[in-house]
């Protein structure tokens, strides 16, 4: 790959870690393989305190892929690591992110020096299930470069896509710089629905059962990441268009409504829908824009299970587009209201002024919600809440509806998530007449 492509790709990466507080002014570090023109495979990897979301070409280090020079490269004092994971079979890319709330809700204060392994970060949303299961944590004494978190880190990638360090961030990896992001998207993602649901008193434990037993529903519904079609553009005809679900889907990723590449969403043709299976789309990490038969069979080589559920509800109402999203705040208050009814129901009351004038309450589905009742209440609220499932939003005119009817549920969650943890009594704060909505 030439150097000038790799320069593009690691910046687009490096921008879009910084913009979601992955990392901060200089931390982490970004790598990949690369081979030349004449077949020499090198490593390239971000220098030493370099600004990720400033990077510049001199700041992109080529050493050799399994024999580095950190004083003449420059390069990360922890390429030894990237250098080793690089070593497992199919993985072309790894990173080292920040991941803040994974941190915190993986650290603790037992004595050092620590015993090995750390209790695991057990995920207990639905994408947190479905793409890493579970994430290792380990202690180091030497938390940076050390040899000995060097084979422990690359012992764990082996079989798991991401691991932590203790009180240090996340390593991961993957078959692309894309893929990587992702999985450090979802471990930020997966540490924020704990560290919510924990503040509401949510049985964490509890909660992991419950997501466990949704796994084959989550691998049938979540496919595998692959950037195959990513660029892909089915109306290049349509500027506005194209340019519409760019802006809408770095709104998705900037405001945090859904991990890196993760989501939906659509907008109704005539028998046909403008489809994004990637509504989280930083700048220049585009995913695919398709154009789709809303009554037709999915394109086999695309395999993208959320187009079913887009093509059901316009099949069965007339609304015009669709979003759907994970939002950790809604993850983590849906959880504390399945403590109150495990079968999912009830819901979302808002304690906000603007909240509550838009919404008087928000329903809240069965964790497998029948399709019928999905589309009613999209109709009826424009908005449903689906308990391991994310967030479904409806316009009846056009996509900026979704948008609006998004980042309004995820305030309202937000305000009852730090009322409780200001030790306010919530019920107190609900109007009486959304209680019987």
């Amino acid at each position: 790959m030439d150097k000038k492509l790799i320069f593009k790709k690691i910046r687009a990466i490096g921008q879009a870690a910084l913009t979601v507080d992955i990392e901060n002014s200089h931390s982490g570090n970004i790598a990949m393989k690369a081979q030349d023109r004449s077949g020499r495979k090198f490593l390239a990897i971000t220098a030493t305190g370099s600004q990720k979301g400033e990077l510049t070409p001199d700041k992109i280090c080529y050493p050799e892929l399994f024999r580095t020079s950190h004083g003449h490269y420059k390069a990360s004092s922890e390429t030894d690591i990237h250098s080793r994971i690089l070593k497992i079979p199919g993985v072309a890319a790894s990173m080292h992110g920040h991941t803040k709330y994974a941190t915190v809700v993986t650290m603790d204060d037992e004595p050092m020096p620590k015993m090995n392994p750390r209790p695991s970060m057990l995920p207990v949303d639905a994408l947190g299930v479905r793409y890493l299961d579970t994430l290792p944590v380990d202690w180091f004494a030497v938390a940076s470069g050390s040899k000995e978190m060097t084979e422990a880190i690359y012992e764990r990638l082996k079989e798991h896509p991401a691991c932590m360090v203790q009180s240090h961030g996340t390593f991961a990896r993957g078959s692309s710089l894309e893929e990587v992001l992702m999985y450090l998207a979802v471990v930020e993602h997966s540490g924020r629905v704990i560290f919510y649901s924990q503040i509401l008193g949510v049985d964490i434990k509890r909660a992991r059962e419950q997501a466990e037993g949704f796994k084959a529903r989550y691998h049938e519904a979540l496919p595998d990441f692959t950037i195959l079609h990513d660029g892909k553009v089915d109306f290049k005809d349509e500027p506005d268009t194209e340019e519409l679900f760019l802006r809408q889907g770095f709104r998705c990723f900037e405001s945090g409504y859904s991990p890196f590449h993760t989501g939906s969403m659509s907008i109704r043709g005539s028998g046909s829908m403008l489809f994004a299976p990637k509504a989280s789309m930083p700048h220049n990490l585009p995913g695919p824009l398709l154009d789709l038969s809303i009554n037709g069979d999915i394109p086999p080589e695309l395999g993208i299970a959320e187009y079913k559920s887009h093509q059901i509800i316009y099949k069965n109402t007339p609304l015009k587009a669709l979003l759907h999203c994970y939002v950790p705040e809604v993850q983590a208050v849906a959880l504390s209201l399945m403590e109150q009814s495990p079968d999912g129901g009830g819901r979302v009351i808002p304690i906000d002024v603007e909240g509550g004038f838009l919404y008087p309450s928000v329903p809240v589905l069965s964790p497998d919600p029948d399709p019928d009742e999905l589309c009613r209440v999209l109709l009826d609220y424009h908005t449903a809440i689906v308990p391991f499932g994310g967030v479904w939003c409806a316009g009846e005119q056009s996509l900026g509806e979704t948008i609006r009817h998004l980042s309004s549920i995820k305030d309202i969650c937000f305000y009852r998530i730090m009322a409780r943890l200001r030790g306010l009594d919530i019920s107190q704060m609900e109007p009486p007449r959304a209680k019987s909505w």
